[in-house]
């Protein structure tokens, strides 16, 4: 094989047209492209390939005694999308355990809870700053199994922690993304001695840790893991606890009854139940495509997609039939502006309970943050519900309590509604999905739907951002810079779009930064940090850095064009005939 970049951040075939397809066209490549989960990709070993089954069940086999210690602490810890899939599980799994006090699973999110809803700028890339946090996390306990979740193999943040853990006795570090070791990123961490490569060369030959690559390949929109490895994250994390949990059972009843062949045998299964699920989701294209239309309607109109969904615990404590498809929606919405640069009001996420069901095991409340925090249904029909308008897009996750009369008053407002559920319901709402699931109960039936969930929320923001403008090709145009891995990836985008070396790349994304055609000495010699500082000040940095790129435009040309049309590809495509199509 000759794979020479990240595969995380390499265009997919399959999806190279995305932005010139139907609502329905763009469904059906979402589903060839996550299709690749399973099937695998080149000749790399795939989710379900004998090594990756060997090394799930030694993980489980391990987590099932850091279970049963009583000063046992597994932590999942990740940065952005895989930031906030840790706080998912180790939520959910901590519900299931709720007979274990403190929660068994703690999770660790760079930048905090705040990042949760809005990215927690540079957190990241600060690899000391991980270590305290993952210090803190583990204090006081004797066996520690940790999961550090970076789809890119890219992550300051786990990098930090991994070292850190591989020093550790009586612990076990797992460094779980979707690259191969040698295609980790390779670049210089600012204010650290190691790449991540680095670690994650010295992670293969220590006694303590283990690393969980499936190779997935590329995403359906290039360097987007919120989806593929993000649903690929969700599948192994909750193949990995809920077998460890049912070995750790065994273990004290019947050890003699736990056989290596039994436990494969069984994370196969799960992984197959998952894979039907998402057979079972997309048997909803048409349903689908008419969300994405409706998504697509809203942003190009300046409205605004609403998601409303149950927290997925009961007054019991307990989970209930509707999984934590709420969160679901906060998690998509939070990942649209870094994603595809959308203004935060674009796609926003409201939960029933608010906080105190998002943490049911803490008093965490964030309201005082600022409007964006405010997360409830109440903050919705307080906040958003006295500006709904025609443009808008309300969608109904699951259901709840208010959600038949909800969408009634939604309609009478002329607000378009759709509803996302596993129940055949009455409720006349423009696009109703019914979502089947396989035949499993208890907590993988519940994890399964949660995955089906996912799967028709990253459908609709992805097909609306696409149906958008937001980007070209498969490839993002207007995203925010808002890190060190994103200030790569945008290089990348502009030398393979434009077909330019990295250094003319940078010399391009610089002027547009610094919003100049002639780069003075210390903007061009400045560190990535300044540089991501001031780009926070920009809008459509990328866009105008792409034109810069071709020698063609001022800055304030290009400004001036995408004033006049910010559909960004159809400027490209009009002014810049070399650009890839």
């Amino acid at each position: 094989m000759t794979q020479t970049h990240a595969i995380t951040e390499t265009p997919n075939f399959l999806s190279s047209d995305i932005d010139l397809a139907s609502p329905t066209q763009i469904v059906r490549i979402l589903r060839q492209t996550d299709a690749q989960i399973f099937t695998g990709y080149l000749g790399y070993p795939g989710m379900m390939d004998d090594e990756i089954l060997d090394c799930l069940v030694d993980l489980a086999d391990r987590a099932a005694s850091t279970m049963l210690n009583p000063r046992g602490r597994i932590v999942l810890s990740g940065a952005g999308t895989s930031g906030r899939l840790a706080m998912l599980e180790a939520r959910m799994f901590n519900i299931l355990f709720k007979r274990v006090n403190p929660p068994l699973i703690r999770y660790l999110m760079a930048g905090g809870n705040a990042a949760l809803i809005q990215a927690y700028e540079g957190a990241e890339d600060d690899p000391r700053k991980a270590v305290d946090d993952l210090k803190d996390a583990i204090n006081g306990a004797r066996d520690v199994f940790y999961i550090g979740i970076t789809c890119g193999m890219s992550a300051p943040y786990i990098a930090g922690q991994m070292e850190y853990m591989l020093t550790r006795k009586n612990a076990m570090a797992v460094l779980l993304g979707f690259n191969p070791v040698e295609l980790a990123r390779n670049m210089p961490i600012e204010g650290w001695p190691y790449t991540f490569r680095d670690t994650a060369r010295r992670a293969e030959q220590a006694p303590n840790a283990r690393i969980l690559n499936p190779i997935l390949g590329p995403e359906p929109i290039t360097g987007s893991t919120r989806m593929k490895s993000g649903s690929a994250t969700k599948m192994l994390l909750e193949s990995l606890f809920i077998s460890a949990a049912a070995m750790a059972i065994s273990r004290e009843k019947q050890p003699e009854k736990c056989s290596r062949k039994l436990k494969r045998d069984t994370i196969y299964l799960f992984l197959r139940c998952h894979q039907e699920a998402i057979l079972l989701a997309y048997k909803s294209i048409a349903e689908m495509a008419k969300l994405i239309e409706l998504g697509g309607n809203a942003l190009r109109n300046h409205g605004h997609i609403y998601y409303l969904g149950p927290a997925g615990i009961d007054q019991n404590g307990s989970l209930t039939e509707d999984g934590n498809t709420g969160i679901l929606g906060l998690i998509d919405a939070s990942e649209c502006p870094p994603t595809y640069g959308a203004d935060f009001d674009d796609v926003r996420g409201f939960l029933t309970g608010g906080w105190r069901t998002l943490f049911p095991f803490e008093d965490t409340d964030l309201s005082n943050l600022g409007a964006h925090y405010r997360i409830s249904i109440e903050d919705f029909m307080r906040d958003k519900w006295p500006n709904l308008s025609k443009n808008d897009l309300c969608v109904f996750i699951g259901q709840f309590e208010e959600t038949r009369e909800l969408v009634r008053q939604a309609r009478a407002k002329g607000a378009k509604t759709a509803v996302i559920t596993s129940k055949k319901d009455k409720c006349k709402a423009h696009v109703t999905i019914w979502l089947l699931q396989p035949p499993f109960e208890h907590a993988l039936g519940s994890t399964l739907y949660d995955l089906q969930v996912k799967l028709v929320l990253n459908a609709l923001t992805t097909g609306a951002h696409v149906l958008a403008g937001k980007v070209f090709g498969n490839r993002m145009v207007d995203l925010r810079i808002s890190n060190n891995k994103l200030f790569h990836r945008t290089m990348g985008i502009i030398c393979d779009l434009m077909k330019v070396s990295p250094e003319a790349a940078r010399d391009a994304l610089l002027k547009s930064i610094y919003q100049t055609t002639t780069l003075t000495d210390a903007q061009r010699n400045a560190s990535i940090s300044e540089c991501i500082e001031s780009a926070k000040l920009v809008e459509k940095v990328v866009p105008k850095a792409l034109l810069l790129a071709t020698g063609k435009f001022t800055c304030a040309d290009a400004e001036n064009d995408l004033r006049k049309n910010p559909i960004v590809r159809s400027v490209i495509g009009k002014h810049v005939k070399t650009a890839q199509t």
